[in-house]
């Protein structure tokens, strides 16, 4: 309905794609390990930031966060790399209105423009809570967390992966 008729769509939920944002840097050898390779953990520092930034455009509160899990896909990023970090709200929880959960998704692509490639390298996953003053809830443009819901199949399943994931690891894999 969102795609075919937007008109009479759903109030309270927006489009997966509508919850994005971008960013992207070149790597630097200031950011290398011993081995020469960009250290994991720097490349956590601008997901982090992006995400952050992601969920606070989202929600419009400063919020909390709490690292779900990060997943190292491709072999390293080197100096000199392009990289683009894709994010987006991948879904809401609403269960507790004074503390929603928001979890977002960042991607991170090394990006080569001269041979026209982009691989996905690492995916980062953050799960952020906000807590709601009175004075949001009591402000004249009330304060409000959407749904977000997938457009396209391929949305879906990033979700639904996310939510198994997130299943088995509350349950001991079990």
């Amino acid at each position: 309905i969102f795609c075919d008729m937007p008109a009479l769509a759903d109030r309270d939920s927006i489009l997966l794609r509508d919850t994005s944002l971008e960013n992207s840097f070149l790597c630097q050898p200031q950011q290398r390990n011993m081995h020469g390779r960009i250290f994991g953990g720097f490349l956590m520092h601008p997901a982090f930031e992006l995400a952050f930034s992601t969920a606070y455009v989202f929600a419009g509160l400063v919020p909390c966060l709490e690292v779900d899990h990060v997943d190292f896909l491709r072999p390293p990023v080197d100096v000199g790399d392009f990289l683009r970090f894709k994010s987006c709200v991948l879904y809401t929880e609403l269960e507790n209105p004074v503390q929603p959960l928001i979890n977002v998704e960042v991607v991170a692509h090394v990006t080569r423009p001269e041979v026209r490639s982009s691989k996905v390298s690492n995916t980062f996953y953050f799960t952020f809570t906000f807590t709601v003053c009175p004075e949001a809830k009591a402000a004249k443009n009330a304060y409000k967390i959407w749904n977000v819901v997938p457009a396209t199949e391929e949305e879906a399943r990033r979700i639904l992966e996310l939510m198994d994931a997130e299943f088995l690891q509350s349950y001991g894999g079990k």
